[in-house]
């Protein structure tokens, strides 16, 4: 429905006539159209979390933030219109998107936990900070990217990870 008719003139009524319930049963599941993004983010996020048992991560940090969000970004491929619907109105409606921006950092600190860097703390508040930062980056290069295999957003996430890894050696030389 997104991808055909868009986000912001999408009504809750027609949510949920198209899943096939009443206004009632509808809400009992979501309360609202900020909680069926919400819900439709915590869905990517358990399967992405439950291919790790079938996958586990391995490498550096930097390989296993790599292998999470490529995982993302092939989770949202299956749904690729719609997704870049959402990526284009929802910044147009203030309670979804600020509803999705909690749901996003809360993924974001769940992938670095996965990847075996701490989300805790003031370091991990600026980790989650850093990574939304990468994760944007590489999303608006995945909004056009065509290709199959996903290579431009892949070569994207890479450029963005080194970089991050060369200021964190960089520092660390400094503060030794």
């Amino acid at each position: 429905m997104v991808a055909a008719g868009g986000w912001r003139d999408l009504s809750y009524a027609d949510i949920a006539k198209d899943a096939g319930l009443g206004l009632a049963a509808a809400y009992e599941a979501y309360p609202s159209k900020a909680a069926i993004l919400t819900g439709i983010g915590r869905d990517i996020d358990s399967r992405l979390f439950a291919s790790l048992d079938e996958d586990p991560l391995d490498g550096s940090p930097k390989d296993r933030l790599f292998d999470l969000l490529m995982r993302r970004f092939d989770a949202l491929n299956e749904h690729r219109e719609a997704y870049a619907a959402l990526a284009w109105e929802v910044p147009r409606t203030p309670v979804e998107a600020g509803c999705l921006a909690l749901q996003l950092r809360r993924s974001l600190a769940n992938m670095l936990e996965a990847a075996g860097l701490s989300a805790s703390g003031l370091r991990g508040a600026f980790r989650i900070e850093g990574l939304g930062a990468l994760y944007a980056c590489a999303l608006r290069v995945w909004l056009k990217d065509e290709s199959a295999d996903l290579s431009k957003t892949m070569a994207e996430l890479d450029k963005r990870l080194v970089q991050v890894e060369r200021y964190i050696n960089m520092t660390r030389r400094k503060a030794a």
